[in-house]
């Protein structure tokens, strides 16, 4: 006999704000595990068999300059679409399915550092390069289908789950670094990676489109819409967009945000497990343990970043970490006591999660509609450049400085920050986005 039952269809992601919610952070999980693996995991693991700290920079340099190559992706997605799968969830799909293969490609070549350093590098560029191509589709769709009073909130989940992602490649990788070797650490984070695909693979942006190529359904009309057949359309759009005064500005004050940070993640690593004599697993479960706290810590506030306005957290988180920085480059004498860098652990990761909530909220606002995502996915690409000089800095004034001089730059950089961000006029650039519109039209 027949059944009866019907079986109700899945929500859109348009149609469903706790399901964008989940999603978005799911997504930003998976694309998470590759940094945690190469920027806490892999990093303590060269430390730990006596590499230097010139050689942890220029890794994590190297691995990480594909974030930074972001500004040209965003592009290449608004001008080669397949709208009937939705805008962003096509090249989604395809950056999940180039961490998958990358990372078993590891599995495969399974490189010795000590002998392969080069081969170990240019993996793990190529898995951080699938990595950020989903980082540009997931912001894309991200504003595409968040609406404009649920954008903190949404950025608070998002970057919970990455940072929960680099948490738990954090730890579970250094574990089994440690335990059963590279192979296998890649092989976790594959397996990890390959089970969050299944949410895109069976959600749709919108209703009505298709779920697979060969699948019923029909572009939406926003994806439509949403479609640029012009390159010179978007370069010309996106220049004017991106040289206005204020998006100038937020871009320094981002560059000096994340050149200190890159600093630090290149230092602790060598400074803790090398000259303190830490284990590569107590540092990577602490940074991991540190990262879900930060992650927790910004859902839970991220509605006060709503409500009072993502400057004013900026600015007390910004000056939180320049004391941050002046303690731990100042109580050289306090190095020794672990809970000392611990605590310098915890509050880095705190206080970075409140300002990536923040200033992600400000640059989506000073983004241009007309080429929002793609604006987006420069103003990324910058900040992970400035994360990957920062790093190489490290190992270019290896030699120069000692580990306390670092810390103090770092701090520098954190002081100029609030000297410029004075100066950062919102007002002004709605009025110059209403007259480069007006110019457009």
């Amino acid at each position: 006999m027949a059944s009866n039952v019907i079986i109700p269809a899945i929500p859109a992601l348009k149609d469903n704000r706790y399901l964008r919610f989940s999603t978005l952070a799911l997504l930003y999980v998976s694309q998470g595990l590759p940094v945690g693996l190469f920027q806490v995991a892999i990093p303590a693991w060269l430390a730990s068999i006596g590499m230097s700290v010139t050689e942890v920079g220029s890794f994590i340099a190297i691995v990480f300059l594909p974030w930074s190559f972001k500004l040209l992706a965003g592009p290449v997605m608004d001008r080669f679409t397949f709208p009937d799968m939705g805008r962003r969830r096509p090249w989604v799909l395809g950056a999940q399915a180039g961490i998958v293969l990358s990372l078993l490609l590891m599995v495969v070549m399974n490189p010795d550092p000590n002998t392969a350093f080069t081969t170990l590098a240019i993996l793990g560029f190529l898995v951080n390069g699938f990595g950020a191509l989903q980082d540009v589709a997931v912001d894309g769709m991200a504003i595409d289908i968040l609406d404009e009073d649920e954008r903190a909130r949404a950025n608070a989940f998002m970057f919970g789950g990455q940072i929960a992602g680099i948490s738990l490649a954090g730890a579970l990788g250094s574990y089994a670094l440690t335990s059963f070797g590279l192979g296998f650490a890649a092989l976790i984070m594959a397996g990890i990676v390959a089970v969050i695909m299944l949410v895109p693979l069976f959600l749709r942006e919108r209703q009505g489109e298709k779920l697979l190529p060969w699948s019923a359904g029909e572009a939406s009309v926003q994806a439509l819409q949403a479609v640029m057949d012009s390159w010179r359309g978007i370069f010309v759009t996106l220049t004017r967009a991106l040289i206005l005064p204020m998006s100038l500005l937020l871009i320094l004050l981002e560059i000096l945000n994340r050149s200190s940070s890159g600093m630090l993640i290149a230092i602790l690593p060598v400074l803790t497990v090398q000259e303190l004599g830490w284990l590569q697993t107590e540092y990577s479960q602490w940074v991991a343990l540190a990262g879900i706290a930060a992650a927790i810590f910004g859902v839970l506030l991220s509605p006060a970043v709503d409500r009072y306005g993502a400057g004013l957290a900026l600015k007390i988180s910004i000056t939180i970490k320049l004391v941050m920085f002046l303690c731990a480059g100042a109580m050289v004498s306090a190095w020794q006591d672990e809970d000392f860098f611990e605590t310098v652990i915890m509050v880095n990761q705190l206080s970075s999660q409140i300002v990536t909530i923040a200033i992600i909220s400000l640059f989506m606002q000073i983004s241009f509609e007309k080429v929002s995502a793609t604006q987006f996915a420069v103003y990324m690409a910058l900040a992970n450049l400035a994360f990957s000089m920062g790093s190489g800095l490290v190992a270019a004034i290896d030699g120069w400085f000692d580990y306390s001089q670092m810390l103090y730059l770092a701090a520098a950089m954190n002081v100029l920050f609030l000297v410029l961000w004075p100066f950062l006029d919102l007002p002004r650039h709605r009025r110059d986005m209403h007259d480069l519109n007006s110019t457009l039209s």
